[in-house]
Parts: structure tokens; C-alpha cells; sequence
């Protein structure tokens, strides 16, 4: 397998030893740009970042995780890409043989199905795509895709024997290509009518575009769209738009606004002079915002679940100990509270500050985050956890908040409560160090739970 990859906006080639194929969240093990590290890469961060051209079917898998078995059977390889995301070279010899350059060929020519998969993975199956320009020439036509991925796809379609309605597509939404007895065919299946540039007109169109033909050759060229006609160079609601409404149908740009609808909720993104904005139902969300960490959320936002959606094996799904989980988000309130109270108590007896300052200024204020935080924590809805075999799911009530990969965990502690017998908080630290979900508190299955984690965890690693 190999991919053309972007590092700091510069192209480099690569092989690719081992995928990850989980949409939005896809990895590949590869070389950096130097060919003196293996790394970890997301294949969208949030724009497309890795482009397949040589798609390889491999033999091995472990976990989430395909590749050649040599690579996925190297613990100390897998340990050092759990935690620092790379690993040298130096390290790993097996490696060496395989950093020659790579120089790839202008036409990719197709020959058997592998080549075939080849061109519809890295074009997505010409998803969301645009015909930019068409040549005609004798028995061939040359067309230009516009992906909207990431790439702008040359196709030569030689010797063509037959083909009809190419003129009429204005946007394709799913297309296949076989290879038959005499040659290849292309079929557009899902489609909107209109003309070449992306022009939709949605006329009626008896029939389904399509070429045959005796060969076919494609080049790939690493481009931003710059057809759709929201799509601004420096316009990130725009920007945005596009990368989302390839997500899902629910995501719309209106009045300089980016409107997401999930189920009941409804998430709106806009600018301020302070940057962006993000409403959840018409409430502020705080934080402060980069694109990266927007796609990201409303990524999450588009894509979650109920806890009876989770299609693979559910290993425990717990609920939160009211009372436990209400301690848990006062306990740094309360602290604040006695300290702040105790520093007004001491000015009033060793700085002979009045009284009755005092007690606005610092009784009143801890009395007020005290009864704030003691009705926003009894307010929350149940805390539930669903664990799978490669995931933890964190729902308040049946919205789903946040999903952890187990394999991003760094860390992870047990804190029984002195309380009520078997009932404890499990806290959880991803590899950036950021806790999930304020720990995972648990019913009467901490133990139960904290134990089916850390054996996932060790057979990850």
C-alpha cells in the first residue's frame, strides 16, 4: 500500500504498513517525510491529509488495526506509537528496508481489481464530485473530477465504445467502475442533472450515465476544491459547511450561521468579535475555539448515539451514583468556599476590616458558588457509561457527550468509596493528559468495570 501524504502543506510518498479504517478517525502507520520515523497519521485533521494511490488488501488484523502481521505482532513498535505517536527508525531496522524513495508514475494505468480499488478509494468513489472539464478525442474522453476530497482525478478512458449522459451529470454521488470481458465500464448511479463546472439543474435524466471502454489511465493532483460555490479560500464557516455536510444532510449555511441538527438538538456555529461561537439549544458553550476543535465537535455532534445504536459487543453499561457524581462536582466548589469564607474571617479579626464587607465579599460569594454549582450538579442528567471492546461511550441521559478510544488511553486509576461497598470512581487520562468524562463513576461494578478496561488496554498495547 502506498499514499501520498501531506506534512506542512508539502507532498511526500510513502508506504503504508499498517489502517486503521474507522471514517473521520482513520490512522495509517507510516514514514514521516524524512523516512527517519514511523508514525501514527490521521488520515483527516480535519481536511484530508492521506491519499491512498496503491490500494493493498492485507492478510493480518488486530483490533480496529490492518497490516502486515510483522507489524502488528511488534509490541515495542506499538508501545512507543501508543504514546509518542512515532517511533525512529534507529530503533526498528525491519524498517530500513522499505525507506527507499518511492517515485510514482504520472497515469496510474488499471489493470485488475486491485488498480480498480485503488482509483475508487482515493476518489471516494467520486462522492460529492464535479466534472470540471471533458475531451473528446476519436475513441477518447478525458475527464476532470473535481473530489472535493482533497484532489482534483484525471481520468483517460481509451478506446471507448460506447458511453451517454456524461454531459448531463452536475454533481456525483455514487459511481462504480468493473472490469467486464472486453474491457471496463463506468456506471454514475446517484447523481444530480446538470452540466459540466457543477451547475444543477435537477431536470429529469432518463437513464444512468456511463462509459465503456478498452483502458483506463488516472493522475491525481493534491488540490483544494475551488468549484462549490460556497467555498472561500479564508472562510471558515464555509470551509466548515463543505467539510460537514459530507457528514450528514442535517448541516446548512444560513444568515452567516452553520446550522446542525441531530435528533432533537440543534447545535449553531457563527463568529463574534471574539472569534466563534458555538450555541447548543440556544446556549452559549464555552471555550476557545480553533477550526481542528470545532470539526471536531460537531463532528461528535452530527455522528452520536443512543446507547441502543452501539452495533458491536457491549461489555457493561453502568450509571452514575447520583450522590457520588453530585460530590464529585462540589467538592472543588466547597473547597473554594472554605478557604475564601476563612480569609474574609481573618481579615475581620487581624486587619479589623468590617464585618459587614466581609460578609459581602466573601461569605455572600462562597454561598452563592456553593448553592450555583450544589443546582447545577443536582440539575445533570444521569451519567451512563457503555464500554465495548474498543470504545467507552459517556451519554448524559441518551445524548451521547463525548466516546474514548480505548486505545488513546494513557492511564487509569480506581477510587473505591468509603461509602457504599463496590461502588467507586474510575478516572481515565487520555495520552494528551486531559481526564474523560470527570472519571467514570460507576453502580456497584467499579471493580467489574475498572478490570474489563485495563484487560482491554494490555491486549492493545
Amino acid at each position: 500500500m502506498i499514499a501520498i501524504i501531506l506534512e506542512n502543506e508539502e507532498e511526500y510518498v510513502s508506504p503504508v504498513f499498517a489502517i486503521r479504517q474507522a471514517g473521520w478517525q482513520s490512522e495509517v502507520i507510516a514514514f514521516n517525510k524524512e523516512n527517519t520515523q514511523i508514525g501514527r497519521i490521521k488520515m483527516w485533521v480535519p481536511r484530508r491529509k492521506v491519499f491512498i494511490v496503491d490500494w493493498e488488501k492485507f492478510g493480518c488484523k488486530k483490533f480496529a488495526w490492518e497490516g502486515y502481521d510483522w507489524v502488528l505482532e511488534e509490541k515495542d513498535l506499538w508501545k512507543a506509537l501508543r504514546f509518542q505517536k512515532k517511533a525512529n527508525i534507529e530503533d526498528f531496522p525491519q524498517f530500513k528496508a522499505y525507506s527507499q524513495k518511492i517515485i510514482l508514475p504520472e497515469w496510474f494505468e488499471i489493470k485488475d481489481e486491485r488498480d480498480i480499488q485503488s482509483l475508487m478509494n482515493v476518489s471516494a468513489g467520486f462522492h460529492d464530485s464535479i466534472l470540471t472539464e471533458i475531451a473528446e478525442n476519436e475513441n477518447n474522453t478525458q475527464i476532470e473530477f473535481d473530489t472535493n476530497w482533497g484532489c482534483i482525478i484525471t481520468v483517460k478512458f481509451e478506446d471507448v465504445r460506447a458511453s451517454g449522459l456524461i454531459d448531463r451529470i452536475g454533481m456525483i454521488y455514487d459511481s462504480v467502475l468493473e472490469k467486464t470481458d472486453s474491457g471496463y465500464s463506468w456506471k454514475v448511479t446517484c447523481f444530480d442533472s446538470g452540466k459540466v463546472g457543477g451547475d444543477i439543474d435537477f431536470l429529469p435524466v432518463s437513464g444512468e450515465p456511463y462509459i465503456d471502454c478498452d483502458k483506463i489511465e488516472w493522475k491525481i493532483k493534491i488540490s483544494k476544491s475551488g468549484n462549490c460555490a460556497v467555498s472561500k479560500e479564508d472562510d471558515l464557516l464555509s470551509d466548515l459547511y463543505l467539510d460537514l455536510k459530507s457528514v450528514s444532510e442535517n448541516v446548512f449555511l444560513k444568515d452567516g450561521k452553520l446550522i446542525l441538527h441531530h435528533k432533537k438538538d440543534i447545535l449553531v456555529i457563527e463568529e463574534s468579535q471574539k472569534g466563534i461561537a458555538v450555541f447548543l439549544n440556544g446556549k452559549k458553550k464555552r471555550g476557545k475555539w480553533e477550526e481542528q476543535d470545532i470539526f471536531e465537535y460537531a463532528f461528535d455532534f452530527l455522528t452520536q448515539v443512543a446507547p441502543e445504536d452501539i452495533t458491536e459487543e457491549v461489555l457493561a453499561d453502568v450509571v452514575s451514583v447520583k450522590s457520588l457524581y453530585v460530590w464529585h462536582s462540589l467538592k472543588f466548589a466547597l473547597l473554594f468556599a472554605v478557604l475564601w469564607s476563612a480569609v474574609g474571617l481573618l481579615l475581620v479579626f487581624f486587619a479589623n476590616v468590617h464585618w459587614l464587607l466581609c460578609t459581602v465579599l466573601f461569605f455572600a460569594v462562597s454561598l452563592s458558588v456553593l448553592i450555583a454549582s450544589s443546582f447545577a450538579a443536582v440539575r445533570n442528567r444521569e451519567k451512563r457509561y457503555v464500554v465495548t471492546s474498543t470504545k467507552i461511550y459517556y451519554f448524559d441521559g441518551n445524548r451521547l457527550n463525548i466516546s474514548l478510544n480505548i486505545a488513546e488511553i494513557k492511564g487509569i486509576k480506581l477510587y473505591r468509596s468509603l461509602i457504599k461497598k463496590r461502588v467507586g470512581t474510575i478516572k481515565i487520562k487520555q495520552n494528551g493528559g486531559i481526564a474523560f468524562g470527570y472519571g467514570l463513576i460507576a453502580v456497584n461494578e467499579a471493580e467489574k468495570v475498572y478490570g474489563l478496561i485495563q484487560q482491554k488496554i494490555a491486549l492493545q498495547s
